[in-house]
Order: structure tokens, then sequence, then C-alpha cells
């Protein structure tokens, strides 16, 4: 019985040495996707480091409750990176919202006006939201998590563009369907169609050639980089023989 008795005790006393496990980081440690901890995140409602961005595009304050931007940035999702707040909470992985520019006006969805703060609007796939910062931006946020063993997902949509306003005009008819509206009773009022109404749905269905939305062509060269676009787009089908269908531009 004694021997019992100090065996347990042995074992009570090991187990209590080993009951707070080191849980740092292991330098060194690959990534893996396996059991990797996400952090998402959207990034006006995140942290505002740079109040100067706050109304870009002549937007206004002007937002139904919880439907306008806020001032959140990249360059505030970079500070948090660096300053170790993901890394204290064992973050493998940063999913964003998406950075590209949206739609510049708002829209009433029968809520009162709303503008793409959420990143789903998109106006232009291209360049980066000046609410939200630069491309330069982007690419401090990238490496700020890699220096840091972290990995950045970008969340997109290509369903559908913004919604039309007085400032942003509708793509081509051949590039999107605004109608019908989808019903969700089959195949064809799940896919063909646009999502809600005032939300134009790329025709990723098509394989037909389109040229490039007239309003995209003046935005770029009125920002002086339509040439290095189109040279992109053009090595693009040039080097993947693809049609210059909608969804192989985007």
């Amino acid at each position: 019985m004694k021997l019992s008795v100090l065996a347990a005790s042995l074992m009570l006393a090991i187990g209590a040495a080993q009951a707070a496990p080191d849980l740092s980081p292991v330098k060194g440690k690959p990534f893996t996707w396996d059991n990797a901890t996400v952090y998402f995140l959207v990034i006006d409602r995140f942290n505002n480091v740079d109040p100067s961005n706050d109304h870009a595009y002549g937007r206004k304050d002007d937002a139904a409750v919880a439907r306008g931007f806020m001032g959140g940035d990249l360059a505030g999702v970079t500070a948090k990176i660096k300053e170790g707040y993901f890394t204290d909470l064992g973050v493998d992985a940063l999913w964003i919202s998406p950075p590209v520019e949206q739609i510049h006006a708002s829209t009433d969805e029968g809520t009162g006006a709303s503008y793409g703060f959420h990143g789903y609007w998109a106006r232009d796939f291209t360049a980066v939201d000046a609410n939200l910062g630069t491309g330069k931006d982007v690419r401090d946020l990238v490496e700020a998590a890699h220096a840091r063993g972290m990995r950045v997902l970008l969340d997109v949509v290509m369903n559908h563009t913004g919604p039309v306003t007085p400032d942003d005009t509708v793509w081509p008819s051949d590039w999107v369907r605004t109608e019908p509206v989808c019903n969700f009773k089959d195949v064809k009022g799940t896919v063909d169609c646009a999502l809600v109404k005032n939300l134009p749905d790329f025709r990723t269905d098509s394989n037909a050639n389109v040229a490039l939305p007239p309003f995209l062509v003046a935005k770029w060269k009125k920002e002086g980089r339509y040439d290095r676009e189109v040279k992109e787009l053009d090595d693009f089908f040039k080097r993947t023989g693809y049609p210059r269908a909608p969804r192989y531009y985007l």
C-alpha cells in the first residue's frame, strides 16, 4: 500500500510539472494550413491611423447607421501587425476584406444611404480604394505579416459589380446582366440572374469577346496608367489564348 501511495504521489507531481505547456511560437516552424488560426477583418472597421483619407472621392458623412465608411485603413492593419496584436493572439493568417476601389457614391437599399465600406461593391478591380490607402500600403501590410510568419488572404467578390449610382455608371450589357433578379427556384433563377436589384451580375458564363468598359478606359487614361494596364491584358491573353470574355478579364 505504501508503494502504491508513493507511486500515485509521484505521478501527481509529474502531472503538475507538465500542466503548463510552453505555448510560445516555435521559431523556424514551417507554415501549414492544417489547423491554422485565421483572423478575418473588415479593413474599414478595424483601425484608423490616417484620418486624411476618410472621405475619398467626395464621400460624405450622410450614411445610415453602420452603413458608411468609418475610417479604418490598410496602414491601421499594418500598425497592429507590427504591434504584435495578431502574434499575441496566435494568428497564422489574416483574411482581409477586398481593398479594391469601390463605387464612389452611396446607394439606398431600403435602409438609407449605404457605401461600399465592406469591399463588395467594386468599381475598379485594378486599383486600391483611396479610403483604405494605396498599393504601397498593401505591400507594406503583406511584408509586415510575412516577416512575422503570417499569411495574408485577400477577399474578393467577382460575381457582381457595385450598384449603379449617379456617379457610378452601369457596366456595358455584354459584361453584365441587370435582370432578372434571382428567385432561387431553379438553376437559371440562381445562376443567370442578378443577386438583388441594382447589383449587376457579371456574365461569367459568356465566352464572347468584350471590349474594355468605356468608363474604365477614360479612368485609366486620366490616371496615366492606360498603356500599362492594356499591355498587361494583351500579354495575358496572348500567353493564355483565352477569349477576351468577362471571366478571363476578371
